[in-house]
């Protein structure tokens, strides 16, 4: 293929020398050429401007101008082109002349043959091009340096001296560009870093090439963290630095702020997983150390795996299907699993999921917290059962029998539902006696046998310390009453225990629907009313609700709203009956006794009122109210000079069992001027036994204070004896119950003999209430009876009444 011809302008304003030129290189085989002349400045420079030739072969004198100007003319203007100075003679001058103009030769025209001629043509084309290349690719890294988002810069290596800076340098330290150039390049480094830069570029470590961090400051001293790159090059021959300084602070800041997240999901207790949405079966991507501890499977393990093996065995499929239906949504949800770890245990998993969107807001992974709540289970499972059964016993509590009752209400409207309520008899003296853990034990085995009776029937539930409920539903009250009995009879057996052996007994009421309660949910109160009429009545027995405890229970709880303010209103006042010596008759005493005149119901019975206020707690109060009047009453009597006689007041068990009811005594009296000994407190022996130490305590002060004490109602109570010495008593008062049927009855002739020999035998006088024949009297005297009281010797008097009737006594004596 044939060379495409250099096409030659000839700028010469002598056409013969074009025409030598021409036909000189025109002779040359193999070589190419294509002749262009003008002769004149003006016409060469337009065929310089407008580059339509490979090289430009110029006269240095062109008429009256210089050739050089010409080419001078097209170096201003940034044009590249190829040159030869043509000349009619040599000179050193216009020799140096025209290669400082950027010619690429300088050639005598009368010295020149075809091969020279030829050579410098090729050689002035070749050079431009080269040039231009050369020109061309400095522009293009020129461009590149400047326009790099990369932050570039070149400095001296010798003086650090800062030589270029791109604009994304620039930018970067917050410099404009002449303020950055020129500068030392380690005054972009932070202090603490500028001594280990220049170690590093002395030692030529820093030209690595490798990628190094280091912390520099911008113009207005704020930090950056820079990850550099520093290679060594030529610059306009001197020795530089290539510096390649990429800001990574955001990077380095979001590097720290996942580390800080991974550390703080290693950290936590809960376990974490992270599976691939994207994937096929959602394989686990990640777990932390805490899935780890939790499962007993390493990373390795699980990673790759779905999630499910954790199910093992169990059903879990209603949490499951709620998780797989989140999924479905895209929704967060929470679920209560029952896992299995590696070695097969098996723990509750409360399970957190939830998705994480990418950018285009589409699921890409699903994010499972868990937390191991076997621990919290087992709590609340125990929390439950101990909500809902008896520490002591195992039995459940009433909100059981209570569920029972709702139950069959709605379930079995009309049909049969028994309740029996059951209390063991004195239990508290059996507590006080042996102790607590005695006492437990006791309710242990009561609560046994209770349910080994019952069975399948019903339910046994303890109800508070020393009572139970049995609920029986579907059984009347004739079955209620069988089982009753058996119960009863099965708690009288003696309990054996490993240090003694006890026996207990138990009252039980039943009240049943619909046979005698006509509304269910009233079951409870009607049971535990007849339970209470069960030991009113004599205990360790079994008693079926009636109407008539209903009333009762009506009454009490109506005279229990009037007593609170009947002690307002003053309706109270007290009536005192004498005590006479058996020896001379002479009067020794009066037992004040509390009286009540409603102005709506009239004269209240103390049999009916009493065990209502003793019930609502009230016992205290109107015990002090008595104390206080009696006491008062006898300061009067005293000073009237009425007669050498004390007063008696009867204590409740409410009052004793105070642990500072010795000093309340003392103070009334002491309030009112009383001597001892004209005050007498007459205890009851149940009283006594709701805690006998306290009570020995106050009996034991107001012993030594000089108050006499007196037991009233000696012989009602089963353990009489037993503590009797251990108070120390002044006086036993025989119950009327003993008296009534004297002195026709010999087992009431024997008792009354019994008491009074006891009494003497504890240097104890003894007295006798409820007398009201004079066989009666007679009898007593002959027992040695030191004292009587009854309506033979006086009725209860008001304090007028009580005056007129010592008058009389003292007449008759």
């Amino acid at each position: 293929m044939k060379a495409l011809p250099l096409r030659v302008l000839v700028v010469d304003d002598d056409e013969d020398d074009y025409v030598l030129i021409r036909d000189m290189l025109g002779e040359l085989e193999g070589r190419y050429y294509s002749f262009e002349w003008c002769a004149t400045p003006e016409e060469g420079l337009r065929h310089l401007r407008q580059g339509g030739h490979d090289v430009y072969l110029v006269d240095y004198l062109l008429g009256g101008a210089s050739g050089l100007d010409l080419i001078a003319a097209v170096n201003r203007e940034g044009l590249s082109r190829a040159f030869i100075v043509l000349t009619g003679r040599g000179n050193h001058a216009v020799d140096e002349a025209a290669l400082a103009a950027g010619a690429s030769d300088y050639l005598i025209k009368g010295s020149i043959d075809a091969e020279r001629l030829d050579r410098s043509i090729r050689y002035a084309v070749d050079h431009t091009r080269f040039v231009d290349a050369l020109r061309e690719s400095e522009v293009r890294h020129r461009l590149l340096f400047d326009q790099s988002p990369v932050p570039l810069l070149v400095f001296d290596r010798a003086s650090r001296g800062i030589l270029i800076a791109n604009e994304a340098a620039r930018q970067q330290y917050g410099w404009n560009r002449p303020g950055l150039v020129g500068q030392a390049v380690e005054t972009l480094f932070a202090s603490a870093e500028q001594a280990r830069f220049l170690a590093d570029l002395e030692s030529g470590a820093l030209l690595s090439g490798q990628s190094q961090m280091w912390e520099h400051r911008r113009a207005d001293r704020q930090p950056l963290r820079v990850e550099a790159i520093f290679h060594q090059l030529q610059h306009r021959g001197s020795h530089a630095v290539l510096a390649y300084l990429q800001d990574i602070t955001a990077r380095h800041r979001a590097e720290g702020r996942l580390r800080l997240f991974e550390r703080a999901i290693q950290s936590t207790g809960n376990g974490i997983v992270i599976t691939d949405a994207s994937a096929e079966d959602m394989p686990i991507v990640f777990v932390n150390h805490a899935f780890e501890r939790m499962t007993g499977y390493t990373a390795a393990e699980v990673l790759g795996r779905n999630c499910r093996f954790l199910d093992g065995h169990e059903n879990n499929e209603g949490e499951r299907a709620r998780i797989r239906q989140a999924l479905r949504d895209n929704n967060e949800c929470a679920a209560l699993l029952r896992n299995v770890r590696k070695d097969g245990t098996v723990f509750w998993n409360q399970l957190h999921l939830s998705p994480v969107r990418d950018v285009a807001g589409e699921v890409s992974h699903y994010i499972g917290v868990q937390n191991d709540v076997s621990a919290q289970r087992d709590t609340e499972a125990k929390l439950a059962h101990a909500a809902i059964h008896d520490s002591t016993t195992g039995l459940v509590r009433y909100p059981v029998i209570e569920l029972l009752l709702q139950e069959h209400a709605s379930d079995h409207p009309g049909q049969p539902f028994s309740l029996i309520f059951a209390d063991i008899d004195r239990f508290h003296a059996t507590n006080e006696a042996m102790g607590k853990e005695v006492g437990d034990r006791v309710i242990v085995q009561l609560a046994t046998r209770l349910s080994d009776v019952v069975g399948d029937q019903g339910q046994v539930a303890r109800y508070t310390g020393d009572e139970f409920v049995i609920a029986l539903p579907g059984v009347d009250t004739v079955g209620a009453s069988a089982l009753a009995e058996q119960l009863r009879e099965a708690v009288a057996r003696t309990i054996a225990l490993p240090s003694c052996e006890v026996r207990v007994t138990m009252s039980l009421g039943v009240a049943s629907y619909p046979q005698r309660v006509a509304d269910i949910g009233e079951l409870l109160r009607r049971a535990e009313a007849s339970m209470s009429r069960a030991k009113q009545l004599g205990r360790d027995m079994v008693y079926l609700y009636s109407e008539q405890d209903m009333h009762r229970i009506e009454d009490r709880r109506m005279l229990g709203m009037r007593l609170r303010g009947a002690m307002q209103q003053g309706e109270f006042r007290l009536e005192y009956q004498p005590q006479i010596r058996c020896s001379d008759r002479s009067v020794i005493g009066f037992e004040a006794l509390l009286r009540w005149h409603s102005p709506e119901l009239g004269l209240v019975s103390p049999d009916r009122f009493i065990p209502v206020a003793e019930g609502l707690g009230l016992m205290p109060e109107l015990g002090a109210w008595v104390l206080d009047r009696a006491c008062a009453q006898s300061r009067l009597w005293l000073d009237a000079g009425m007669g050498d006689f004390f007063v008696a007041v009867n204590v409740s068990a409410q009052q004793i069992q105070r642990g500072n009811f010795a000093e309340i005594v003392t103070a009334t009296r002491e309030r009112h001027g009383l001597p001892a000994d004209r005050l007498e407190l007459e205890l009851t022996e149940s009283a006594l036994m709701e805690n006998i130490e306290r009570a020995l305590s106050s009996i034991r002060q107001l012993s030594v204070s000089g108050v006499k004490i007196a037991f009233d109602d000696f012989g009602t109570g089963y353990s009489s004896l037993s503590y009797l010495r251990q108070f120390q008593v002044d006086k036993l008062k025989i119950d009327k119950s003993f008296v009534h049927d004297l002195p026709h009855d010999a087992n009431s002739v024997a008792i009354a003999s019994t008491v009074i020999a006891i009494g003497h035998q504890l240097q104890m006088q003894v007295v006798a209430e409820g007398v009201e024949t004079t066989e009666q009297q007679q009898l007593l005297v002959d027992l040695g009876c030191d004292a009587l009281q009854g309506y033979l010797i006086g009725y209860p008097m008001s304090i007028d009444a009580v005056e007129v009737w010592l008058t009389k006594s003292r007449a008759l004596a």
